[in-house]
């Protein structure tokens, strides 16, 4: 059901707003022929008397003007100003009407005509009613002071005309009936028009609407898919031994492209980039899925031959829609740079040596995720040296087109990655983008674009004492951090804040953890210091209990818990992980 309440929609008001204009526009045309009307009854071709068309074409003309003069206005008058514009036009036809009937009568058409740009048979109905009304009043009128009709009225001047009641009722009969019903044809077929296409508009509208809400819904999705991959840069800051940076640019609102890296233990990283076919939202529903699978699969101690196998059996149940994976699977051990990784069916990596150049690594691909069941895959070794970096890519970067469908290729990235490697990840990558941009130029991308970029470098020495899990042990603890700390030039008052620090944390492990072995690191480089408690003890994260309340006395505070918030608020970072059987809590403090 069709009603005029759906002219609030932004679609509905412009159209009205641009109708108000086209209506205005139309009655400046009206205008300029009646005062052409005007010129030519002073040059004797009409047979109007010139006091008629004195006094009625300015009357006229004014009509025909003043929405034009208020259109600045409409606004005020909101739904009523169009009302005003066919009120206006009539009335105009009608003062024009009444002087030269003859030579207006298709002038009348003209409020029909123009209400049907407003799509509402209310209007139309209305200005076909007032203007069969107004066209009877001036053909009346015209019998007595317009030009009249000669064939009625026998005269071929108006002043020896004579109106009897038989001119006058043939004036009814012959001339405003006749013209009053094609009037109405006229009308009926103007507000059928309106009708239909204010259906059209009405769908276009509730189109519009859906299409509002999916942009909606996609704006999110992209978000929530944008907040799954690791974008806080730089990722590890704590960690001095490698450098990690990543970036995708969807080719859609939401991409089936993905990365992924995170820790395994203390000393694995596990490097995830993959292509899942198709686009859009399905790619990135089966992207969220992959994901997961697979980082469960490394977290749970997998490798990455064992992961991908496990995954392609899992993708593979109850996969209707028939998609599908290509993944690069690594685990990275930070301390010696060695590499494990197997392929699924993805693009070679490249590897740059410190004083190389970079190259494809064609390693053995296997097959694509949840391509076929029990699908089987090779793993295979890699040394990464320090100051090695390694280039991770979707398809999207070598299969990138030009507007001549011409293939940017793995020749032009690898000539754009030497050409900055001198570059930070960062800066890289996005010259790597950039010279991408310059070769697709206006053509459009097709493919999501995501690259990876991992490099090996110099390590901060780690030194480490193995004490027995006792009190006792607390000095020399101490001892040693201060040692460490004083050779990287760490001012005093940040020596006692770490050893107070240890002092806690160390005294927790020998009272609680029931450990048989205790494990100190330290590293100091670049104004920080990273320490690393490792024990066997019972699984505890001190991380994760809930802060005293420093607000009460001293008598109605809980027992315990103090030690470790003052250790929490006198480091920049502290974190805990259990690996390997162990308890590995690290804090952080630069000065």
């Amino acid at each position: 059901m069709h009603t005029e309440t759906t002219l609030e929609n932004p679609i509905f008001l412009e159209n009205e707003r641009e109708a108000n204009r086209y209506s205005c526009r139309c009655l400046q045309v009206m205008a300029l022929i009646a005062a052409l009307a005007w010129l030519l009854n002073l040059l004797g071709v009409f047979i109007v008397p010139p006091a008629v068309m004195n006094l009625g074409m300015p009357v006229c003309i004014l009509f025909f003007l003043l929405p034009t003069l208020l259109l600045s206005r409409a606004s005020r008058l909101g739904g009523w100003f169009k009302y005003l514009i066919m009120g206006c036009c009539i009335l105009g036809i009608t003062v024009l009407s009444a002087a030269i009937p003859k030579h207006t009568v298709l002038a009348w058409v003209a409020p029909v005509l123009l209400s049907c740009h407003y799509y509402s048979r209310k209007l139309t109905a209305s200005a076909l009613a007032a203007s069969v009304v107004c066209l009877y009043i001036a053909g009346i009128a015209s019998l007595f002071v317009g030009e009249g009709d000669p064939n009625l009225t026998n005269a071929l001047r108006m002043e020896d005309a004579v109106i009897t009641p038989e001119v006058f009722r043939e004036a009814v009969l012959f001339f405003l009936l006749p013209r009053s019903a094609i009037l109405a044809g006229m009308s009926f077929v103007c507000i059928t028009v309106a009708k239909r296409t204010r259906s059209l508009l009405e769908k276009q509208a509730a189109d519009s609407s859906a299409r509002q809400r999916i942009e909606t819904e996609l704006n999110v999705a992209t978000q929530i898919q944008a907040d799954m991959l690791p974008r806080i840069f730089p990722a590890f800051p704590e960690r001095r031994e490698f450098d990690i940076y990543a970036s995708m640019t969807p080719a859609k609102e939401v991409g089936g492209d993905f990365y992924d890296f995170f820790l395994v233990d203390d000393d694995h990283l596990a490097i995830v980039i993959a292509d899942v076919s198709g686009k859009g939202v399905p790619a990135a529903l089966f992207m969220v899925i992959a994901k997961t699978l697979l980082k469960n699969a490394v977290q749970m101690g997998a490798s990455p031959r064992e992961a991908l196998e496990k995954v392609n059996d899992q993708l593979c149940e109850n996969n209707e829609a028939e998609m599908f994976v290509t993944a690069w699977l690594g685990v990275y051990e930070i301390s010696t740079g060695h590499l494990t990784a197997a392929n699924a069916g993805h693009e070679y990596p490249a590897i740059r040596r410190a004083d190389g150049q970079f190259a494809l690594f064609r390693d053995q691909h296997g097959f694509v995720l949840a391509g076929m069941e029990n699908a089987r895959y090779r793993e295979y070794e890699l040394e990464i040296g320090v100051g090695d970096t390694l280039f991770l890519y979707t398809d999207g970067v070598a299969e990138a087109t030009d507007g001549a469908n011409t293939l940017y290729g793995t020749d032009r990235m690898l000539a754009a990655l030497n050409r900055n490697h001198t570059l930070g990840p960062e800066a890289l990558l996005r010259q790597v983008k950039a010279d991408i941009d310059r070769f697709v130029g206006a053509a459009p991308q097709f493919d999501d674009i995501t690259m990876l970029f991992l490099q090996r470098k110099e390590a901060a020495a780690r030194r480490s004492i193995q004490p027995p899990p006792q009190l006792e042990s607390i000095p020399q603890v101490c001892a040693f951090l201060e040692q460490v700390l004083e050779e990287a030039g760490a001012p005093m008052k940040v020596i006692a804040q770490v050893n107070m620090a240890a002092d806690e944390i160390f005294s927790n492990i020998a009272r609680y953890s029931g450990a048989s072995t205790v494990r100190v690191d330290c590293e100091a480089m670049e104004n920080r210091a990273v320490v690393r408690f490792l024990d066997d003890g019972s699984p505890y994260d001190p991380t994760a209990q809930p802060e005293p309340d420093t607000s009460l006395p001293a008598e109605e505070r809980a027992i315990g818990g103090l030690g470790i918030f003052m250790v929490k608020k006198s480091m920049d970072r502290m974190s805990y992980d259990y690996t390997g059987g162990k308890n590995i809590l690290t804090i952080e403090k630069g000065w």
